[in-house]
């Protein structure tokens, strides 16, 4: 894993190494704000607040009663994939897919896509992202501009990050006031809340750009342009759902 958290995404790997290492910011950040404000963790911690060496003589600047349990927060979003939790509850790669990509792949190769019940976009969304979208951006040889597939990666490693830092620190803000800290867990919780709603739409909005892009990308072969109409197939020759009549 890079330790340089600035380091060029270039794959999965490299966004969820990004994340981790920013998620672990956040973290310690929420743990700083805990100990201030709650005594009896700060004084569970200051057991583990020895000083971390390594490389012999280098030493860490920041004692272990603060990174650890950052550190530990950062390691369990990465291993249990939490921006993937977070998309999946919220619909959020979901909506993407279908209202973007699909949309756009199917614009721009004339599939006609009125009528057809988003139930089935839905159903078929895996499929058609599979067989019409990854299959030319993904692997080690795409098809297509690589500063377009690293670009869109780098944008969608700052939205999760900046997904995971508010769940941080709305859950940390919510701590405080349970131990009744009102005014400083009533700030944290609002002003993370107001910093996704202002920043998450401007990132996703630069996401679907180069989204977009990438379909243009792909769509101007015309060879790629006929597997991506069939990649529609399913949804268009064999339709599961319905809808019921007016």
């Amino acid at each position: 894993m890079s330790l340089n958290p600035l380091a060029p995404v270039t794959d999965y790997q490299s966004m969820l190494n990004r994340i981790f290492w920013f998620t672990s910011a956040s973290a310690l950040a929420a743990v700083w704000m805990l100990r201030m404000k709650l005594p009896a963790l700060n004084t569970l911690l200051q057991q583990i607040d020895f000083t971390l060496e390594f490389g012999g003589d280098k030493i860490v600047p920041i004692p272990g009663g603060y990174l650890l349990p950052a550190l530990a927060i950062g390691l369990g979003s990465r291993v249990f994939r939490i921006h993937g939790q977070l998309a999946g509850w919220l619909g959020i790669r979901e909506r993407f897919d279908i209202d973007v990509i699909i949309s756009e792949l199917a614009r721009r190769t004339g599939v006609n896509l009125d009528g057809v019940p988003e139930e089935e976009l839905t159903y078929h969304r895996h499929k058609i992202m599979r067989d019409g979208f990854y299959q030319f951006v993904g692997g080690s040889q795409p098809q297509i501009d690589q500063q377009l597939i690293h670009r869109a990666l780098d944008l969608w490693s700052w939205f999760w990050i900046g997904l995971e830092a508010t769940v941080v620190f709305v859950f940390t803000g919510f701590a405080l006031l349970a131990t009744a800290a009102y005014l400083p867990g009533l700030t944290v919780i609002f002003t993370a809340l107001g910093s996704a709603a202002v920043g998450l739409p401007i990132i996703r909005n630069e996401c679907r750009r180069y989204a977009i892009a990438q379909v243009r990308a792909i769509v101007v072969s015309q060879g790629r342009a006929l597997q991506v109409r069939r990649a529609f197939d399913g949804v268009l020759a064999q339709p599961r759902f319905t809808h019921d009549a007016a």
